[in-house]
């Protein structure tokens, strides 16, 4: 056997940049489902940005760790299928040079990746976990420490919802204070308002101070109904809000098992018994199997590729998902086998390991594989084709049309690169969140029911997440590939403009912007509730919208709140629907003067129903004047309507459940400057999905045009790592704008303005 290391080094050359792209891509792509858990910290304006810094680091290690091996089975399945597609193994093959030669480097570049993973599951994942631990304690410490954030109702404080028109965020110091609180085992609520207020905090205990404070107490129940209003001054409230629970947390040196290397879990789980055992053994040979993972990919890349005749990147790609789909499955199969007790721990995480060895020794010991088998369609397509030799076939009849230019040609191969890469990296995120969740669904009853479902309530927020960089791979994979197989040279040499040329690829993607648009505006909504409602109920987590189980709205000087009917975790009313009627219970007016500061009414009604005109009352409707620390009138058992800010209750959660009309409506409405800038920063990034995957296919197409068939890997590289720059920018961006530095138009356009001029500069340096 001849041995060459040019071969070898040839060999990496190739399948490197695939696997740089491919992992990078992968990264990114997972980093962005990570983030979307932890979005209440990456976007939250009153965070210290070292915590967000912090959190964005500790996300790296696991997600890399995770990307490593489907990148590896990417890049050699792609690279050796270039080599293929090329004859380049056939004239290595030629030389005197086997298979094994050719495997050799890659094998050792997956023992290196192996060990690399072994480390970053070893030392990087759990000092991450112990990070994000630390980080979300922090979070939620410093939200206690921090003043209530002006405009919005908050329940951080046991037993009260507090609401606070204005106010200080930098000193602490409130103003026109509405507090709630009501105790239902002996019928009484509390009012109290006070003109300024604050919170005063140590380490164990906390207070609620308030200044020139009125409370005003009534009954609630069967019984006859009581209303005392007195004016008391500076108040003190103790109140409980777990600060102490989270400093003890955040003291404590002992780590939870997701917080331990691979040695240290295994002494853990020896010492344990029952399910902390199992739940550890599980995770630790999850680990192993991540870090083992790159080197069985080798294996299993390079004989899919070499133990066929002849086959593209397209073809590599969709053997790289079947295997890397096939290895999870398994490795879920495995980790629910153990959790039953079928089979032992060590036994069950050899499933995928054993799976992977027994295909890759099925190719290597088969008979050589061909694509170009035949099948019945194949076999009717021939004789249709024989039949009507001769006449003028349509795929030549739409050439004539286009005077040449092969739009439907280019718009197929697009749409079918924009499919391949959607069902890729989707199975990615899928594979990774199903991973991620399994062990919350694999304890519960009826577990797996709800990931399925979470998960297919899921793909509307999976494609819009990726559709742009789809369209922009299934760009740059287009115009690369006719510029390969010399198509760009034969059109521009028959005096087609090589902007005209890439006409179909920016329609292409104007057009993806379009349906995501649509796609976020009338479906998203709908499925984002329902899956986080699903993800709340497979993590074991209460899942409502409503404060203490009641709404709450603040229109003008009156605060309303109420109960909505027929309301449940799976049937929410939908806002739009609520809007033209909406029957609600147990609703409670209070109107306030002084700024806030005075409860002058107290509207009560047992039963309402909310339309255009507002709240109409339908039974026990009660209206209270109060002055003086008394009732001065009372007027009831008269049907009123109450009219009420629709845009304000027809809106509630977050910006993802939420269309363009919702999110402006509530940025409109919202009393709070961090939130308005929320929703207002929605908006725009809602009408910006409409242009996304056309600026990032104008700025990166210009790497995919060269006429040149030399060096297209370091365009692509290039064009790769603009996007991932443009993510950046965007980023940093958008993090700007939540923290109000920049306002919300500036924050979602600029980024994208300066794309497309830059997309326009390169444009103009392609030659034509």
């Amino acid at each position: 056997m001849t041995f060459s290391p040019t071969i070898s080094r040839y060999v990496l050359a190739t399948v490197a940049p695939y696997f740089l792209i491919s992992w990078l891509l992968l990264s990114v792509v997972l980093f962005i489902q990570q983030g979307s858990r932890f979005s209440d910290i990456f976007f939250s304006a009153n965070l210290p940005s070292s915590l967000v810094w912090q959190l964005a680091i500790a996300l790296v290690p696991n997600v890399i760790a995770f990307t490593c091996p489907m990148a590896v089975l990417v890049g050699v399945v792609i690279g050796l299928s270039k080599m293929q597609g090329d004859s380049e193994l056939v004239a290595i093959r030629s030389s005197g040079i086997g298979n094994l030669q050719v495997s050799s480097p890659l094998i050792a570049a997956g023992i290196l990746l192996s060990a690399f993973t072994i480390i970053v599951n070893t030392v990087g994942v759990p000092m991450a976990a112990a990070i994000v631990r630390d980080v979300a304690i922090r979070a939620a410490i410093f939200r206690l420490e921090s003043p209530v954030e002006p405009g919005t109702f908050n329940t951080e404080i046991a037993d009260f919802t507090v609401y606070v028109r204005s106010g200080d965020i930098g000193t602490g110091r409130w103003r026109g204070i509405f507090i709630y609180n009501e105790d239902k085992s002996v019928g009484l609520v509390r009012l109290i308002t006070g003109e300024t207020g604050r919170v005063d905090s140590d380490d164990e205990n906390s207070e609620l101070v308030l200044e020139n404070a009125a409370v005003t107490s009534y009954s609630i129940g069967s019984g006859p109904e009581k209303y005392i209003s007195e004016r008391v001054g500076e108040t003190r409230i103790a109140v409980k809000t777990r600060r102490g629970e989270l400093v003890e947390r955040l003291a404590s040196a002992e780590p939870v098992p997701e917080e331990m290397g691979m040695f240290e879990l295994a002494a853990f789980a020896a010492t344990r018994e029952g399910k902390e055992r199992l739940d550890a053994e599980i995770l630790w040979q999850r680990r192993a199997l991540l870090s083992v993972a790159p080197l069985l990919f080798v294996f299993l890349g390079v004989s899919l590729v070499l133990r066929y005749n002849r086959g593209g990147k397209g073809f590599g790609i969709l053997i790289a998902l079947a295997g890397l789909i096939g290895f999870y499955l398994l490795a879920f199969l495995g980790e629910q086998l153990a959790r039953i007790n079928v089979f032992p721990v060590f036994i069950s995480s050899l499933l995928p390991i054993v799976g992977v060895l027994i295909f890759t020794l099925w190719f290597n010991l088969s008979g050589r594989l061909s694509l170009s088998f035949s099948t019945p369609w194949t076999s009717l397509r021939g004789s249709i084709s024989s039949r009507e030799k001769g006449k003028l076939q349509r795929r030549n009849l739409l050439v004539d049309v286009t005077t040449g230019l092969r739009d439907f040609d280019l718009a197929a191969t697009l749409a079918a690169y924009f499919a391949l890469t959607l069902v890729f990296l989707g199975s990615v995120f899928l594979i990774f969140t199903a991973f991620e969740l399994w062990r919350f669904a694999g304890a519960i009853d009826g577990g797996i029911w709800l990931l399925f479902r979470y998960l297919v309530f899921l793909l509307p927020f999976v494609y819009l997440q990726l559709a742009p960089s789809a369209a922009m791979i299934a760009v740059l994979a287009t115009y690369v590939i006719k510029s390969r197989q010399n198509e760009i040279v034969t059109w521009t040499a028959a005096g087609q403009s090589i902007y005209r040329l890439l006409v179909p690829g920016l329609v292409f993607a104007l057009l993806i912007g379009v349906a995501n648009w649509q796609l976020e505006e009338r479906i998203a909504p709908l499925t984002n509730t329902v899956q986080d409602s699903l993800r709340n109920q497979i993590r074991g987590r209460a899942s409502s919208e409503t404060l203490n189980g009641r709404r709450w709205i603040a229109d003008g000087d009156r605060i309303i709140t109420f109960e909505q009917t027929s309301a449940s975790d799976n049937e929410r009313p939908d806002p739009e629907i609520c809007v033209a009627g909406c029957p609600v219970s147990d609703v409670q007016i209070f109107e306030l003067s002084n700024k806030g500061a005075n409860l002058q009414k107290v509207y009560r009604s047992r039963t309402a129903f909310l339309d255009a005109s507002g709240l109409t009352a339908e039974s026990g409707f009660r209206e209270i004047r109060l002055e003086n620390g008394g009732i001065v009138a009372t007027r009831e058992g008269e049907v009123t309507n109450v009219p009420v800010t629709l845009p304000t209750l027809a809106v509630s959660g977050k910006p993802s459940q939420m269309n363009i009309a919702a999110a402006r409506a509530r940025a409109a409405s919202s009393r709070s400057p961090v939130e308005q800038r929320v929703f207002s920063m929605a908006v725009e990034k809602k009408y910006s999905s409409i242009i996304l995957p056309f600026v990032i296919a104008l700025f990166t197409a210009p790497f995919a045009l060269s006429l040149s068939r030399k060096g297209k890997v370091v365009t692509i590289s290039y064009a790769v790592g603009l996007w991932f720059l443009f993510v950046g920018v965007s980023s940093v961006f958008e993090q700007l704008g939540q923290a109000g530095t920049l306002g919300p138009k500036l924050a979602v356009w600029a980024p994208l303005c300066f794309f497309t001029l830059l997309g326009l500069f390169l444009m103009s340096r392609v030659r034509t």
